[in-house]
């Protein structure tokens, strides 16, 4: 998998269209969220962080492909592919540490602590905070869009 991460990641640098650019990043985010949901006690964080973060890649591909030109693929040279599958390979190599159970504990337990500090009532005035913030910059986008009955990138 970290072969595959790795090669996603130079397959990023290496492209050149927003689309390219695009099926990399959320290739390599959702491997990275399932990653994530099998080893935390909490999968359903993970999940939701990432459909925040497909929500806010689409509106920048959206903006991103009506600015771009139309460009076709370009084929891909042969050494921006084994660049990163020898820094991975390397990494492997210098990576021989075992990994025992009680360090997987270790970070259960830590997670559990912090879900339980994050969602205590101390914090209930922050989200409430957070939220009517949000809601309010929401509503004025929206007034701004209204007022003058074009996209936001005609008004800029």
């Amino acid at each position: 998998m970290l072969i595959f991460l790795a090669s996603l990641g130079g397959l990023f640098l290496a492209s050149n269209t927003p689309h390219m650019l695009i099926t990399s990043l959320l290739t390599s985010t959702l491997m990275i969220v399932v990653l994530l949901g099998l080893l935390s006690s909490f999968p359903w964080l993970s999940y939701i962080l990432f459909l925040i973060f497909l929500g806010g890649i689409l509106i920048l591909f959206t903006y991103i492909s009506s600015l771009s030109t139309n460009l076709l693929f370009s084929k891909v040279k042969l050494e921006l592919i084994m660049v990163p599958i020898t820094l991975t390979l390397m990494l492997l190599i210098l990576n021989k540490t075992p990994h025992n159970v009680s360090g997987w504990m270790l970070f259960e337990y830590d997670n559990n602590m912090f879900m339980k500090e994050l969602f205590t009532p101390v914090f209930y005035f922050l989200y409430l905070y957070l939220f009517v913030y949000l809601l309010i910059t929401l509503i004025y986008v929206v007034v701004i869009m209204k007022v003058y009955y074009a996209p936001l990138r005609s008004v800029v």
